[in-house]
């Protein structure tokens, strides 16, 4: 009798599969195409003689043989990840990034999933502007990015969550005449700029420039000194700031997608961008 060998690649797609319920979002996860993610599915259904997958033209659901076989598909995943670093003298790494406009979301929870989920894995982590960090991710010097979605013609990536801001000032902050507003505000060319310049011009509100910060660091920091008001993702209510949108009449800001862009190849690297993934989704949506 022949002895059958499962492929790791085949294993994992059918995983991500069931993971996301859509073979688009694996191939994303695993930076391929759909008809790539389809042939490997369908060759492990061919080696295993089952249907794993039941597909509809609106559905994606596991067979009654999938949802048997997802378990021990995980554990042939880890077994083969321990048997491949047995040998190896340095540990799997993960280099990733995040547009520092998305720091409120709390860096930290994000980190803290990953350290418990994927213990061996080290990360290193860049917090920047998104054109930064796409410029380094093109080069190939990061395996992942996250971004938030401004443009409406970037169409690459995977939605992961969605951000959403509100116009946050210290508890304390007092505008002194309410004909202008005092804003906290990033510098040309930075698409949050464009956002808030749209928005309050949309809405008719008089303001005017009361800092320039060149990152989300300043930003804060302008905010808590008293600078004015800025727009700030709402999970950073925690440092102490207050959404005072309502109090000075300022419009309701639009949210944005947060994407992932993925080269990510190892298994153990993936694993934790599907930590990430859904440790950021999990703060988005709360």
């Amino acid at each position: 009798m022949a002895l059958l060998m499962l492929d790791p690649e085949a294993v994992l797609t059918f995983i991500l599969v069931s993971e996301h319920k859509s073979f688009t979002k694996a191939a994303h996860a695993l930076n391929t195409t759909q008809s790539a993610v389809s042939m490997r599915l369908r060759r492990l259904e061919e080696q295993l003689g089952v249907l794993l997958v039941e597909r509809s033209t609106r559905s994606l659901k596991l067979s009654s043989p999938g949802q048997a076989f997802i378990q021990p598909a995980r554990d042939f995943l880890s077994a083969h990840d321990r048997a491949m670093g047995v040998f190896e003298t340095h540990r799997p790494q993960l280099s990733i990034g995040i547009s520092h406009h998305l720091v409120g979301l709390d860096v930290s929870q994000v980190l803290a999933s990953i350290a418990r989920e994927n213990p061996g894995l080290i990360v290193n982590l860049t917090v920047d502007g998104s054109q930064a960090l796409l410029a380094r991710y093109e080069q190939g010097e990061m395996d992942a990015i996250i971004l938030m979605k401004h443009a409406s013609g970037r169409r690459h990536g995977e939605k992961i969550g969605v951000a959403r801001f509100g116009w946050f000032g210290a508890p304390d902050f007092e505008s002194g005449t309410r004909e202008e507003i005092p804003i906290v505000i990033y510098p040309e060319g930075c698409s949050m700029r464009n956002m808030v310049i749209n928005s309050l011009g949309d809405a008719n509100v008089q303001w005017r420039e009361a800092f320039i910060a060149t990152s989300a660091t300043n930003l804060r920091a302008a905010i808590l000194a008293g600078f004015g008001v800025g727009a700030l993702s709402i999970n950073v209510t925690e440092n102490g700031l207050l959404d005072l949108g309502d109090t000075f009449g300022l419009p309701r800001l639009p949210s944005r997608d947060i994407m992932l862009l993925s080269q990510v190849r190892s298994h153990q690297a993936q694993r934790g961008i599907e930590t990430i993934k859904m440790a950021i989704s999990d703060l988005s949506n709360s």
